[in-house]
């Protein structure tokens, strides 16, 4: 029920509301975890209302502010999962914006266990490249939407010509559009929803972590 109320509350753009369900799933849900897959949605369910043009921007603006709220007060309730495959892991959208998405899929990570930096602030593809790299990531999660898909081939040029796939591996996490493989393909995989990408990212670490121990045997 409270989940519920947490998402009506964010595609209302209602922050008091939301702000006080989320803390209330931090004290008292058994894994406050969850509440990150109702962010996600809500917030999705904004996005579609806002694409087709029943959420105009003010409203749109409202559900984020909402979201991040929520966000904001979930955090600190979050008790990352104990795991061996684990990685420093940098997430941002390829062309920058803060989004909030971005940081949503970022708690996800972290609660999984992984050491997460949010690179919302990079504006271009290269400056996400550069800012992972002077982070010391192991992977890049790039995110792309409807608005950013086409920058796939520029970020995937980038990635190959500035000589950033010696440095760190790449993944796409692309929501509301369908994606068109680049090929070649530099990406070490591509998820389209958040239980995707912790389970492909997952999937990545083992087969890596299993590879580099075969190679020093």
């Amino acid at each position: 029920m409270i989940r519920r109320q947490l998402s009506d509350a964010i595609v209302r753009g209602d922050v008091g509301t939301a702000e006080a369900k989320a803390r209330i799933l931090g004290q008292y849900a058994d894994d406050p975890t969850e509440a990150l897959d109702d962010l996600y949605d809500a917030l999705r369910t904004a996005e579609g209302l806002h694409t087709v043009g029943e959420f105009d921007e003010e409203r749109f603006a409202a559900s984020m502010n909402a979201t991040r709220a929520s966000l904001d007060v979930l955090r600190s309730s979050l008790i990352p999962r104990q795991s061996r495959f684990t990685a420093r892991i940098c997430v941002g959208p390829v062309s920058g914006g803060n989004d909030v998405m971005v940081a949503i899929m970022a708690a996800m990570l972290a609660a999984a266990g992984h050491q997460v930096t949010d690179l919302s602030r990079s504006t271009t593809p290269k400056e996400l490249l550069r800012n992972a790299e002077q982070n010391g990531a192991e992977l890049l999660v790039v995110c792309f939407d409807e608005q950013t898909i086409g920058l796939a081939r520029e970020f995937a040029n980038e990635f190959e010509s500035g000589g950033f796939r010696n440095k760190f591996n790449a993944a796409v996490f692309c929501r509301g559009s369908p994606w068109t493989p680049v090929e070649p393909s530099p990406f070490a995989f591509v998820a389209s929803e958040p239980l995707e990408l912790l389970s492909r990212a997952t999937e990545y670490l083992i087969k890596s972590r299993t590879s580099a121990q075969r190679e020093t045997r």
